[in-house]
């Protein structure tokens, strides 16, 4: 059942490997050929009909809603993200807002950011589900083995914002709390509950499936005492594109100088502790209680 939650994507993905067997064709054809400028690969590009297609067709899907796919209720802030500048494109605006406003409105007191939502009435799966005085119709859920709900939120306000021209948005008070002061909140929490201080960098449970699960169980999306904690490129990857849109977002110079400064170290405890020098890539996880996964399993093979 989880496989239908990218079911979006893997339309886009079929479609993007066979342009990129044409590619490989033409390229056979043109071995000699001169190395053209970007400009002129973008052009080939977008007037690829396959290129075309794929964009109808992803147009077509996320016109649908919100969903995850055909086996998903939930609205998932991975995903929303993921998709929110098409969703504008094909959707009303107050759509998109709406769906901003509900996760926000299951925001903890401490920042936290739930993974989803769905109508109360098919919040019926394995989940702990919490209930909203602000959203009664809706349950939602977080998955504590991720650390990548309150970095995706940002990044989908920062999209809305940026591709509507809407600021205004940031200054709207939600339950007792200005938008943008949400977003401070969000990344207040990673900061504070989410930081391996030996490090200096974001740290969560060791995951695999679409990044949600931990492979230690069937369910796996709590952490508990067959949890492997690691420090992960992804997480603290996103963690760093969060930043950089909430200080574009933040009109205080004294924030914006903050959050900067956060960033900073950020990248500076990224280079020096997941950068492998040698091999010119970045190292999957540094784990912090040992791998669940045998010692066969050379995982610094995988090119990240």
């Amino acid at each position: 059942m989880r496989r239908y939650r990218y079911i979006k994507i893997i339309i886009a993905a079929i479609a993007i490997f066979s342009l990129g067997h044409k590619v490989a064709q033409w390229n056979e054809r043109q071995e000699e050929a001169e190395i053209l400028p970007l400009d002129q690969y973008k052009n080939i590009i977008e007037q690829n009909d396959l290129m075309n297609k794929v964009d109808s067709m992803a147009r077509a899907v996320v016109a649908t809603g919100f969903s995850a796919g055909s086996g998903y209720g939930e609205v998932w802030i991975r995903d929303f993200n993921t998709f929110i500048e098409l969703s504008m494109d094909v959707l009303e605006e107050e759509l998109i807002c709406r769906n901003l406003d509900i996760f926000f409105a299951f925001q903890g007191p401490t920042g936290e950011v739930v993974d989803g939502f769905v109508d109360i009435r098919k919040a019926n799966l394995g989940y702990k589900y919490r209930r909203s005085d602000n959203a009664p119709e809706f349950a939602a859920h977080k998955n504590t083995v991720e650390t990548d709900q309150e970095s995706s939120l940002v990044q989908a306000v920062y999209k809305y914002v940026t591709k509507s021209g809407n600021r205004s948005y940031l200054q709207k008070e939600l339950f007792g709390q200005k938008v943008i002061d949400r977003l401070e909140a969000a990344m207040n929490f990673l900061l504070e509950e989410r930081m391996a201080t030996e490090y200096g960098l974001l740290t969560g449970a060791t995951t695999i499936d679409w990044g949600d699960v931990q492979p230690e169980h069937e369910w796996g999306v709590e952490i508990d005492e067959n949890t492997h904690f690691t420090i992960d490129i992804y997480d603290n990857a996103m963690f760093v594109i969060a930043l950089n849109n909430l200080i574009e977002l933040c009109d205080d110079k004294d924030k914006k100088n903050h959050w900067t400064a956060v960033r900073e170290q950020i990248k500076q405890n990224v280079r020096k502790h997941l950068w492998d020098s040698e091999n010119q890539k970045f190292r999957p996880h540094i784990y912090l209680n040992g791998s669940p996964f045998p010692a066969t399993f050379d995982e610094n093979k995988i090119y990240y």
